[in-house]
């Protein structure tokens, strides 16, 4: 069994993967086991099997490390998360969660239905105001990075932003938060972290420059493939050729340069940092290996560059192969982090975590209570059953004479249950060496005081174990259709058109790529002719019985405008018998100027034959179809499930109300007007059991290229 005091931190970046296990060890903290396995080829690269490739670095990673009962921190890549930053007036503390959420209602530009989202309160100002950090991540690009985790079985403790983590660590290490204002510098493989930390509080931006930038200007220059581009990157400092080298990528130096002023410039001159000046600058990452890279940036900057050598709070005494950890340590920032935290030694606490995914963790941790307390449960029972029989004569007669000794049973606070599992002494006592005294009514009198101090002790077990058993029945709930509904997801997934292969490639780049990759295209990509879907609500509901009676009934009696041409529902097929499941309903929204004929053509008619082992799905209605800038798009909102409410972005504004009217409605990622694309509700149904059909049921329909 793994130790309870140690943690892995796990970052798993473009290049490769770095973990770092951990121990507390006084102030200080101990290194216990460490990897670093590089990709056989960085993610970012045109055309490379991303999933193959994590996947092969995780079978390495297991095959030596058993992960199964570790506690794990991972992190997430800092461009896939939403950083922002307020300053609360003087409340009472209590009020502060109420008032977090208000200002992520305001600043997070998206539903927070749709993000996982978490907050740091960061010191207060001489005033009373208090700072605070709200952190958010897309729901879905989460999910999609745990993928190497989940495929394995494998649970996190811990979610954090791969540049919040790398402050944890720095802090720990007394290199930043003092009286002294510092930026952290960390450049990774498509973008740079640049942090701004100014005694407790601090201040992070996303830059979309790397060290790809570096590499594709020397693809470009010396006209290589990617491959031989990246190795002669890092093999400049040893190359006889490093000054044609550096002229090559000076570029993309000062373009990182005009970035990093920028940054600083907008932080030093807002309202809330007014008057701070940033002395110097942490410089992390492998890319500061290019030669001429940190000189660069100071002479330009005007600002003191320090790359730091080493952690002063970490200790490899112990570690396994210390000078291979040693040589790469500084790569290793963000993992230590991440370890520290998960060790309770972290600054920023904050956890992005999905809830489900906790409760799952906390189910796992309090099983053994249940085990033991079950175990005894069992001992207590067989012990009094047994000791009753063997003084059943001797308790007959005292029961005639009358008489009762009592045992005290010891105060126990009602949380710590094992301890309540363990009898009075002199209970114990009684059991292993039998009753004592001058005659048998002595005697009986003793044993009926053992067999009544257990029950108390019982009783105690159970009354304290009331709100764990309560919890467990309702996690038992949440579990019992848990096999079923990854089945049902992916069906739902595989349905959905799969777009312009180009777009896919760029989005998971992200944001910043896709955008460009719009503009490049033209008339090839305008919004109109781009054939997408997105999921903008998902809502269930379960059907004991007959669900798919319960969809028919549901669908005739369905109210509101006709769906347009070729929204018909789906023709109803032999289903042999009832069977239960679920009538589900999605909100999607589409930028397609076809929206009728496109949803029925590329989602719709593929729902009729999606299937899999024990869940099909059955129907399909375009229930309801209105332009997003349309006066009565509030309306049909307020009649989904739930309210429909969600934030809607608007041009000159970071943040907007629900509805229609007010100003343009844009995209948040591409900033193009939303205002005639047409969100849309379909209602079907997933029923839970083998589709009835001639041959093996069916397959999934394969995406529409």
């Amino acid at each position: 069994m793994a130790a309870s005091n140690t943690v892995w931190g796990i970052d798993l970046g473009q290049c490769g993967l770095k973990a770092i296990r951990l121990r507390a060890e006084g102030d200080t903290v101990q290194v216990v086991d460490h990897v670093f396995i590089e990709h056989a080829k960085i993610l970012s690269q045109p055309e490379v099997d991303r999933a193959g490739l994590i996947a092969e670095t995780m079978k390495q990673f297991t095959s030596r490390h058993d992960l199964s009962r570790e506690r794990l921190f991972v992190g997430v890549q800092g461009q896939h998360t939403l950083a922002r930053f307020s300053r609360l007036p003087p409340v009472d503390r209590k009020k502060i969660p109420e008032i977090v959420r208000y200002e992520a209602q305001q600043q997070i530009p998206f539903d927070l239905d749709e993000v996982i989202w978490d907050y740091q309160v960061l010191g207060a100002e001489p005033t009373g105001e208090i700072n605070v950090g709200i952190f958010a991540i897309r729901r879905e690009l989460l999910r999609e990075h745990l993928q190497f985790l989940f495929r394995l079985n494998l649970e996190p403790a811990g979610v954090q932003a791969a540049p919040l983590a790398l402050y944890n660590a720095l802090r720990f290490d007394g290199l930043c938060g003092g009286s002294e204002a510092v930026a952290i510098l960390d450049i990774g493989t498509q973008n740079a972290d640049l942090i701004a930390c100014d005694g407790d509080t601090l201040w992070t931006r996303n830059i979309p420059i790397g060290g790809n930038n570096f590499t594709e200007a020397l693809q470009k220059t010396f006209k290589l493939s990617f491959r031989k581009a990246e190795n002669l990157k890092r093999d400049a400092a040893r190359s006889k050729y490093a000054r044609q080298i550096f002229v090559a990528m000076r570029p993309v130096f000062a373009d990182l340069v005009a970035e990093i002023q920028r940054s600083l410039g907008y932080y030093t001159a807002s309202s809330n940092r007014r008057g701070v000046r940033i002395t110097r600058i942490l410089a992390m990452g492998s890319a500061f290996k290019l030669p001429g890279m940190q000189k660069f940036i100071q002479q330009n900057l005007g600002l003191e560059v320090e790359r730091p050598r080493t952690f002063n709070k970490l200790s490899m005494a112990s570690a396994p192969e210390a000078e291979a950890l040693s040589e790469n340590l500084m790569s290793f920032g963000v993992a230590y982090g991440l370890a520290l935290q998960g060790l309770g030694r972290g600054q920023i606490a904050s956890n992005l975590l999905p809830p489900e995914i906790a409760r799952q963790v906390i189910w796992r941790r309090k099983t053994p209570l249940f085990y033991a307390a079950a175990a005894g449960l069992a001992l207590s029972a067989v012990i009094v059953w047994g000791r009753n029989i063997a003084d059943a004569r001797v308790v007959a007669a005292h029961r005639d004479a009358g008489g009762e000794r009592s045992i005290a049973v010891p105060e126990v606070p009602e949380d710590r249950i094992l301890d309540q599992l363990r009898p009075a002494e002199e209970a114990l006592r009684v059991i292993a060496a039998g009753p004592t005294g001058s005659g048998p009514l002595e005697k009986a009198r003793q044993v009926l005081a053992v067999d009544k101090h257990l029950k108390e002790v019982l009783n105690r077990i159970d009354q304290a174990n009331q709100n764990l058993l309560a919890q467990a029945e309702e996690l038992a709930d949440l579990r019992a259709q848990q096999p079923v509904w990854p089945r049902i997801l992916w069906l739902i997934h595989s349905c959905l058109p799969a777009g312009d292969r180009e777009l896919v490639e760029a989005w998971k780049q992200g944001p910043e790529a896709y955008r460009r990759r719009i503009e490049q295209g033209g008339a090839k990509f305008e919004r109109g002719r781009r054939e997408q879907i997105l999921i903008r609500d998902f809502s269930v509901e379960f059907i004991e019985g007959d669900v798919i009676a319960a969809y028919e009934a549901r669908t005739q009696g369905a109210a509101g405008p006709s769906p347009g041409p070729g929204g018909l529902p789906m023709p109803s097929e032999s289903v042999g018998g009832p069977a239960s499941g679920f009538i589900i309903t999605i909100l999607g929204q589409t930028p397609h100027a076809d929206p009728y004929g496109f949803i029925n053509r590329a989602f719709l008619s593929r729902l009729k034959d999606a299937a899999t082992e024990g869940v099909y799905l059955y129907g399909g209605r375009l229930d309801r179809c209105w332009k997003v800038g349309s006066r009565d798009a509030a309306g049909f909102r307020s009649q989904l499930p739930g309210g429909g409410t969600r934030q809607i972005y608007r041009s000159g504004s970071d943040a907007g109300t629900s509805g229609a009217g007010g100003g343009e409605l844009i995209d948040p990622v591409t900033r193009e007007s939303t205002v005639n694309d047409s969100e849309f509700t379909v209602i079907f149904a997933a029923v839970l059991g083998d589709k009835p059909r001639e041959g093996a049921a069916g397959e999934a329909p394969a995406r529409e290229e």
